[in-house]
């Protein structure tokens, strides 16, 4: 009797098989066109538009060295279409007239959500939130103006916009924010949406040619003077922050860089510093502790040099006192970088305390330094702490100020430690932040100074570092 039963349970195991082929559903890949990006924009009449960046199969088979033409330059990969409708449900059914293929989600590598929509608000979102096929680990940026724009960007290393935008994210520079992160910071008591700006800005060739007009401003502008449009190349700097769900404002480079402190979203990265006790570089002017120069800041040409020699500039000054001129500044490479966040309530004042610990490496150096004496390596690192902790203060006071909104989930920390006194402000809580107290602490160590104990230069020379003695290590 058992041996019939086993018998019969293997033959109806057999008998099962060919359901579980699953070719019942199978699409070949012949007939889909696979959305690499999405761009949602505005459209008048209250409106949205849905614009799609397609593959081109062809094209992408042909590999980046693939030319177009007889110019060698790489062919685009594939082709933007787009489409407007009430929702982006009926902007889809739309699209789809003009594709000859099924459209296949699944791999769209970005989300690019231009501005009006983005200050309309983010349940438009919903379709991609709940469609089956869209993934979660989708990466989300915002644009100023209109996203369908980004798209359009002309192929180079990657031949696709989705490629190259989730390849800068990759390369952790900035913080990434992906659907499920948007998502949770939505919902979530105490916190509101923030998201990486992506910015369209001139290429070096273009930046260096003169387009006889106006040309094209760094954000995406027009070619208003006749002058002839030259490509353009993305990058990833800045952050859109709102209220609730709807834009608010905008965070420039170093206020975001200040957000992913706060937030512990920073993973790795360089801070650059003025060198600690020079002077006449021009560098770290502008505010109180020096924050990080970035290229095009630090002072006009002329400044630190010595008086008497601004005549004739530079190029009259003999080659020991150009030496001199250059910025003498620090670079320092972070890892291990955490951030916590404690709250504290006394009656009814709400202090919250940030404390940023991290490790860092001296990877370069730009003027007199030696990282043997111990005054100077301490003296350094505690440039760079201060460096973090204003940027960390400006998109405090970016955000209570302008804002009026609690971008860094402060409020998600003080729902954890006090749900009691949580309960009496969550309701009113970002009219409530910018009441609130908040207290950063960094301390980030400099482990180690790079495989040599001396800048490179002829001691006693102009440009030398006699004082940096010392043998490679």
């Amino acid at each position: 009797m058992i041996w019939y039963r086993r018998v019969l349970a293997a033959l109806l195991l057999v008998l099962g098989l060919p359901a579980l082929s699953g070719c019942w559903s199978r699409h070949e890949i012949e007939e889909l066109a696979i959305i690499m990006a999405v761009a949602l924009d505005s459209a008048p009449g209250g409106q949205v538009r849905l614009t799609t960046f397609v593959v081109i199969p062809r094209a992408v088979g042909g590999g980046p060295s693939m030319g177009g033409g007889g110019s060698g330059e790489p062919q685009k990969a594939g082709e933007v279409i787009s489409a407007v409708g009430s929702d982006f449900a009926q902007a889809t059914r739309r699209l789809e007239r003009q594709v000859p293929r099924r459209l296949f989600w699944a791999q769209n590598r970005v989300i690019i959500i231009g501005e009006d929509l983005a200050r309309r608000g983010l349940n438009y979102l919903d379709l991609f939130l709940r469609d089956r096929q869209m993934r979660l680990t989708t990466p989300v940026l915002i644009t100023r103006g209109e996203a369908r724009k980004v798209l359009d960007l002309p192929p180079g290393i990657e031949l696709n916009p989705g490629t190259i935008l989730t390849g800068i994210l990759r390369n952790r520079t900035t913080f990434k924010v992906e659907l499920k992160d948007l998502l949770a910071m939505w919902e979530a008591p105490g916190d509101n949406p923030v998201l990486p700006e992506v910015v369209m800005t001139p290429t070096p060739e273009q930046e260096s040619q003169e387009t006889g007009g106006e040309g094209r401003d760094a954000r995406g502008g027009g070619n208003e003077g006749g002058g002839k449009t030259q490509p353009e190349a993305v990058v990833i700097k800045g952050a859109g922050a709102f209220r609730y769900d709807r834009l608010a404002g905008w965070l420039d480079e170093k206020e975001a860089n200040g957000l992913m402190w706060l937030r512990g979203e920073v993973k790795e990265g360089v801070v650059t510093v003025p060198l600690p006790g020079t002077t006449g570089t021009g560098q770290g002017q502008g505010m109180a502790g020096g924050l990080s120069p970035t290229p095009g800041e630090g002072g006009s040409p002329g400044q630190g040099q010595k008086p008497g020699a601004e005549k004739g500039g530079s190029r009259d000054l003999p080659r020991a006192q150009t030496a001199l001129s250059a910025p003498a500044q620090a670079s320092v490479v972070f890892h291990r970088v955490s951030a916590k966040t404690r709250a504290r309530v006394q009656g009814q004042q709400v202090t919250f305390m940030v404390e940023i610990r991290g490790q860092g490496d001296l990877i370069e150096v730009t003027g007199n330094f030696n990282p043997d004496n111990q005054e100077q390596l301490l003296a350094l690192q505690e440039a760079v702490n201060k460096t973090i902790e204003e940027r960390a203060l400006l998109a405090l006071r970016k955000a209570r100020q302008e804002l009026q909104a609690d971008i860094f989930g402060f409020g998600e920390t003080l729902h954890r430690s006090n749900p009691r006194y949580w309960r009496q402000v969550q309701d009113h809580w970002n009219e409530e932040f910018p009441r609130a107290q908040v207290q950063v602490q960094v301390e980030l160590q400099l482990r180690r100074t790079g495989m040599t104990s001396r800048t490179p230069g002829r001691a006693g020379a102009a440009g030398g570092k006699a004082s940096t003695q010392g043998t490679a290590r």
